[in-house]
């Protein structure tokens, strides 16, 4: 198995070692400057290296998938370092670290869930907004891929307390990753989410401005609620009408081809059952018709 090849050892040895600055690298450099403009540009360098090495840790996630879950025995610690660290850099780039492990990890997350579900809790409330805005977005992957549901669903109400007043936020990428996040806690568990309260609101941060990628998790959801014949999104069809002209619209990286498929033929239902909601609209009678 890849996870337990030698090359795989090795990165995450030399990765451990950056990380926890006892590389060679860090240690000769940090002997070599001992005033203060050297001291600042060795700190420079230092976490230039450290977030190098965290990219790696990413790509490890990405390559090894459920396997990795096992190397992240080694770099939990270190990492959630970071994400606690007093410097607003390494706390935002350790828990887009945690998001994306989670995301390519899967399932194998679940043991690792009381953790970072305390860590997550308490950076969805920094006041750095990079660092709450990667906290959303991991937040949203944990409730997804993790399997410890009865975890996760004490925190339910404390994790939508703390996307509320995110929701009300001016930055694009805190309001996108808040919204995927909620989306993604539609998902896994509708009864435990106000939707009638919830999807007025998304009604109107739609469409997503800056991180396309969410997109998929909040479409997914809308395309999901209709199926199972939701009330809350079949009363708020005319406000989300609008959003599905313009996401089916330039540009068209807003959509991956699958949700737009799915959003196609979501528009194509409800031409059946409200037609003149989409009668007039160019780009959705486009759709209708393809």
């Amino acid at each position: 198995m890849l996870a337990e090849s030698d090359f795989v050892q090795r990165v995450t040895e030399i990765i451990t070692s950056i990380i926890t600055k006892i590389h060679p690298c860090q240690l000769e450099f940090g002997e070599q400057n001992e005033d203060l403009d050297d001291f600042e540009e060795t700190s420079e360098y230092d976490w230039l290296v450290i977030d190098t090495a965290l990219d790696v840790i990413i790509g490890l996630a990405a390559a090894l998938g459920p396997m990795f879950g096992e190397l992240w025995k080694i770099f939990e610690k270190p990492v959630m370092k970071y994400a606690s660290s007093q410097e607003p850099i390494e706390r935002s780039t350790a828990v887009g670290v945690i998001g994306e492990c989670t995301s390519s990890m899967g399932e194998a997350v679940t043991p690792y869930t009381s953790s970072l579900l305390k860590l997550l809790l308490h950076r969805l409330s920094d006041e750095d907004q990079e660092t709450s805005s990667n906290a959303a977005f991991a937040v949203g992957l944990l409730v997804e891929k993790t399997t410890n549901d009865q975890e996760i669903l004490k925190s339910y109400n404390t994790i939508l307390g703390k996307l509320e007043p995110l929701l009300h936020k001016v930055d694009a990428r805190l309001l996108d990753n808040s919204a995927g996040c909620v989306s993604r806690m539609i998902m896994k568990h509708k009864d435990r989410v106000p939707l009638d309260e919830v999807l007025p609101v998304l009604a109107e941060l739609l469409p997503l401005r800056e991180d396309f990628e969410e997109n998929e998790p909040i479409y997914k959801m809308i395309v999901q609620l209709y199926q199972s014949g939701d009330a809350t999104i079949r009363n708020l069809t005319h406000d989300y009408i609008p959003i599905f002209a313009k996401v089916l619209g330039p540009p068209q990286e807003q959509l991956t081809d699958e949700i737009r498929s799915q959003l196609v033929e979501l528009v194509k239902y409800l031409y059946k059952q409200q037609p003149e909601f989409i009668q007039g609209n160019q780009t959705l009678m486009a759709a209708f018709n393809s």
